[in-house]
């Protein structure tokens, strides 16, 4: 399952993306705010939004916000979360490839949406390698 999260400022970024999966049958569960409020502060979303995707190993997070950046460090805060904050295909792919992130975070006011729905795709459809990567992984 995709867990979806954000803040204010990922808000339209979210709504969208949810229109996108929809279209696409593409199964997802919600956990950012029901409508847009400024005062909304990321990490009353991303930490709950985290523990969701704990719940499943086959769980993965798409967490929305200004930056990114808020986002990923509410979320890599946790045990068994790893979160890339990727600004475009390649950081995603890696994140996927090597350290096997289950955690994306995006920033909406540095990444179109379009730019956004293309590291989404990536990240979605990349694997983790394994091998040598899981020594390193284990490590912390």
């Amino acid at each position: 399952m995709i867990i979806i999260s954000c803040d204010h400022a990922g808000f339209e970024h979210a709504q969208k993306l949810q229109k996108f999966f929809d279209n696409k049958k593409i199964e997802y569960k919600y956990m950012g705010p029901k409508e847009y409020n400024k005062d909304d502060d990321y990490p009353d979303f991303v930490a709950p939004a985290t523990l969701e995707v704990l719940k499943d190993k086959d769980n993965c997070g798409i967490f929305i916000c200004g930056s990114g950046i808020g986002a990923n460090i509410v979320a890599n805060r946790q045990k068994g979360i790893r979160a890339v904050c990727a600004l475009d295909t390649v950081s995603a792919f890696l994140a996927r490839k090597d350290e096997d992130a289950n955690v994306l975070t995006l920033g909406a006011r540095l990444t179109s949406f379009r730019a956004c729905l293309k590291i989404i795709k990536v990240f979605l459809t990349s694997e983790f390698e394994g091998g040598r990567h899981i020594r390193r992984i284990n490590k912390y």
